[in-house]
């Protein structure tokens, strides 16, 4: 019973600390990434497993149909989402709940159990895992889960590690892999370290150390099982990665540079989220030998930011890569302070300087609590080994005590510090789980698969549900997008961007956007259906909207202008081009030199009805615009006296920032915003873009304008206005899409690739087949039978040439490298379970033999 306790006690602290994070009415999961990302996608993956019938699906009908693999790192060959394919009338969202709070207490558990399996007292064992369940980084179990996801599996690796059981390695190995991929290095990493610094610890010499000879091929085995996941996922990153994404000689230069207030491996949950009990005794085993390796190690992760960039693949240097060394911190402090009597207080000269760094974060008053709790243990105990206790009687009872007293006293702070860091997350409320239409409601409408789905609905979240099957979304937010179609999105149709980066391609209220890429149906509410859509289907404040003139996903035609000519265009030309035309990559013959006419953007200047400008708000105007000081969120409305009924109103307008904040501007509910100085994904968006709608008989006469609060300058103030009809300019004829359900990636096609869309076209001349998905490797147009060559349209799509006549086509997909990783994980697989029957039949082997010389 008493070796139950302590096990016992932390489940209990786990369920004390979960209980008291989560808000009433709320579920353990943030609004932030974890809603709009890990359980949508998850859920999103779920259905496409169950209607390709694979556990890899190649084909994901987000971003107008993309490569699967571009979301695998939110869930392929995740037991949570295997789990759901089993189960599937649980949602996902209640399935990834249940699997992150279990991971979350398997990983206490197993660090409790690897503590004690390296010698520590039950006492110490305990006071680690305590350090463990409450560092900054386990706030991701309810945020970006994938940061922390795979922990239980790297203890589980390191408990094989020291109990010498290492041909179950590469089973954890593997786990890894699958359950976070991108941290997989690192883990790898830690693992490899701790090998190492095991078997120095036992006496063995460096050159007969095993790690070469064991370590490194149980890594590739575990690795090699997961190639079916890894190695298409390495070719689409490599595909989709471009310049941006890395950083400038000059900044690889500064991240040598030291970091002073050390949040790589403190306090911050983007780090480690250590706190300086951890940090005293990288310190403090700076002087002793057998703990010096380790200290270095960590102190250099927590000052210089190389580290994170060299683990991070090159692509950034954020401190998150260091989490799966959190583990080896806590077993390095533990080991120290049952091991070591001594307690210097040298490390107080930096921990109380370090500590005023943080002056300005929420949890402050915890850091300086924890530097003062500290400081007096260690001096209570410095008084302790000067023999000033020892005297008293009953001596030992008291020491025993005042032991227990000491522990508690030392981890009140790192338990504050956990829950203040939880204050701070934006909890997701049960009522608003269930907002919008469900599947099942959906069910009943029928809807062509020619055409997009998309929500204007809480756009963040929607953006990666398939609510509908068989209907291809336009939007997407994933860590790998197509920059091709990134661009277009934002660039050429000007979509406004409404977060804080533009990875996110989210729904707007942007007529150009929604005809080009084919948004036929619209989930959004009652009183912001665009222009264009007539409601279908109501469900209290929430509707679906139909358009039936938007462009098919696949359509012929022959009205075609080149690339050549398209670059030579402004943005404006460009807009109004794209919107009437087809452009094509390549020479097309009598491309119209007047096919960009500017006259089509007609300048505007609105005329206003003056305004009450409300308390809080300064609005000065400035040579070239205006000059926005705003105490707080400021919104007013104004009349606009001069409407042109029947056009679409365009406005821009360049923003720069005086303040390090963001600047939100929301105009008749379209939201622009310039992230801030320090925000991790600058969206880089200080040109705001509005196309404003309004009805067909009065058109736009009215704006209501809310600034953020902020001080920020706007300047080169353009109006333009757009006649409605030009968007029938454009001649196209649609695809017949099969009757058969071979829409959407339904099927496998015969040759192993994924049937995307498939039907029938007339050509009445020779021309262009344009489809709305975007270019990518693996996708191929077939005609009559036969593979044509790819060629890019509207700047990011596929299309391809036909001769004049009657066709069948079919587009299909298939990612590359993925048979190529199916066939290396099950060679991994069948060389892992020979391996392991080889050794078991080696160990009975051996088990007779010694039962023979007994006998």
């Amino acid at each position: 019973m008493k070796k139950l306790l302590y096990p016992f006690s932390l489940i209990l602290i786990f369920a004390a600390l979960t209980a008291a994070v989560i808000p009433d009415g709320s579920v353990f999961g943030s609004n932030t990434d974890w809603l709009s990302q890990h359980v949508t996608l998850a859920e999103t993956i779920r259905s496409a497993c169950l209607k390709q019938g694979t556990l890899l699906p190649s084909w994901i009908d987000l971003g107008g149909g993309s490569n699967g693999y571009q979301f695998s790192y939110y869930g392929f060959l995740r037991p949570d989402i295997l789990l759901g394919c089993l189960l599937p009338e649980i949602s996902m969202l209640n399935i990834v709940i249940a699997y992150m709070m279990f991971l979350c207490l398997a990983s206490v558990l197993l660090c409790y159990t690897w503590l004690k399996s390296e010698g520590m007292k039950d006492s110490a064992a305990w006071t680690g895992s305590i350090l463990f369940m409450t560092a900054g980084c386990m706030f991701h179990m309810h945020r970006q889960i994938m940061f922390v996801n795979y922990l239980p599996f790297l203890l589980a690796a390191l408990l094989c590690v020291r109990k010498k059981r290492r041909k179950l390695l590469p089973l954890f190995l593997f786990l890894i892999c699958i359950h976070s991929f991108y941290f997989a290095i690192a883990a790898f990493a830690a693992i490899g370290w701790y090998w190492y610094r095991t078997e120095e610890r036992e006496g063995i010499a460096f050159f007969r150390i095993s790690f070469l000879r064991s370590y490194v091929p149980a890594a590739v085995l575990g690795a090699g099982m997961a190639a079916a996941l890894l190695l298409p996922t390495g070719l689409v990153l490599l595909e989709h990665r471009h310049g941006g994404e890395g950083i400038s000689l000059l900044s690889v230069l500064s991240l040598f540079a030291p970091n002073p207030a050390m949040n790589n491996l403190l306090f911050n949950e983007y780090g480690m989220g250590l706190t300086f009990i951890c940090f005293y005794v990288i310190l403090a085993g700076i002087r002793q030998k057998d703990y010096r390796k380790d200290s270095i190690l960590f102190l250099l992760f927590g000052l210089f930011g190389i580290f994170s960039w060299v683990l991070n693949g090159t692509l950034y240097a954020r401190p998150k890569i260091l989490i799966p060394f959190m583990p080896l911190v806590v077993l390095h402090c533990v080991r120290f302070l049952q091991n070591e009597k001594q307690r210097p207080l040298w490390p107080f000269a930096v921990i109380f300087p370090l500590g005023l760094l943080w002056f300005s974060q929420p949890q402050f008053g915890w850091i300086l609590a924890e530097a003062g709790i500290l400081f007096a243990l260690c001096g209570a105990r410095r008084l302790r080994y000067r023999h000033l206790w020892k005297r008293l009687p009953g001596s030992s009872v008291f020491l025993s005590a005042t032991r227990a007293l000491a522990i508690c006293l030392a981890l009140i702070s790192p338990v504050g510090m956990f829950l203040v860091t939880a204050e701070s997350e934006d909890w997701v409320k049960r009522s608003e789980i269930q907002a919008g239409f469900q599947p099942e409601e959906l069910a009943g409408i029928k809807m062509d698969p020619l055409y997009h789905f998309d929500s204007m609905d809480s756009p963040l979240i929607s953006g990666n549900e398939t609510p509908k099957t068989g209907m291809p979304r336009s939007t997407m937010y994933s860590s790998v997008t197509n920059q091709a179609y990134s661009d277009l999105y934002y660039d050429t149709l000007m979509t406004p961007i409404r977060i804080n980066n533009r990875v996110a391609l989210l729904t707007s209220a942007n007529p150009f956007m929604l005809n080009l890429l084919g948004v036929r149906y619209l989930e959004t509410t009652a009183d912001a259906v665009p222009e264009g859509w007539n409601t279908v289907l109501e469900s209290g404040e929430h509707v679906i909207a139909e358009n039936e003139n938007v462009l098919p996903s696949v359509y012929f035609t022959d009205d075609v202008v080149p690339q050549q000519y398209w670059d030579t265009l402004e943005p404006l030309q460009k807009l109004d081009l794209i919107t009437r035309k087809t452009v094509v990559e390549g020479t097309a013959e009598n491309a119209d030199s007047q096919s960009g006419d500017s006259a089509n953007m007609r300048a505007f200047e609105p005329e206003f009805s003056s305004a009450d400008i409300p308390d809080g708000l300064k609005i000065t105007r400035t040579q070239n615009g205006f000059e926005i000081a705003a105490e707080e969120n400021c919104t007013f409305t104004v009349d606009l006296e001069n409407p042109s009924p029947g056009d679409i109103v365009l406005l821009q307008f360049q923003v720069e920032n005086k303040t390090t904040q963001p600047v939100v501007i929301d105009i008749n509910s379209i939201r622009n915003k310039l992230s801030g100085f320090f925000a991790p994904y600058p969206n880089g968006n200080d040109c705001f873009h509005y196309q404003l709608s309004g009805d067909s008989e009065t058109g736009v006469n009215r704006i209501e304008i809310t600034f953020s609060k902020g001080h920020y300058v706007l300047s080169e103030i353009e109006w333009h206005l757009y006649d409605r009809r030009l968007f029938a300019e454009k001649q196209y004829t649609p695809l017949i899409p099969d009757d058969a359900p071979a829409s959407a990636a339904s099927e496998t096609a015969a040759s192993g690739n994924t049937s995307v869309l498939s039907g029938s076209l007339t050509a009445e001349s020779d021309g262009y087949i344009a489809t709305t998905i975007p270019m990518q490797n693996g996708l191929q147009i077939l005609v009559d039978g036969e593979r044509v060559p790819l060629v890019t349209v509207n700047e990011a799509f596929a299309g391809a040439y036909v001769a004049e006549g009657s066709h069948r086509i079919e587009i299909t997909f298939s990612p590359p490298g993925k048979t190529a990783g199916c066939a290396v994980s099950l060679l991994s697989s069948a060389v892992y379970v020979i391996w392991l029957l080889s050794a078991a039949l080696q160990r009975r082997k051996q088990e007779t033999e010694e039962g023979k010389q007994e006998t």
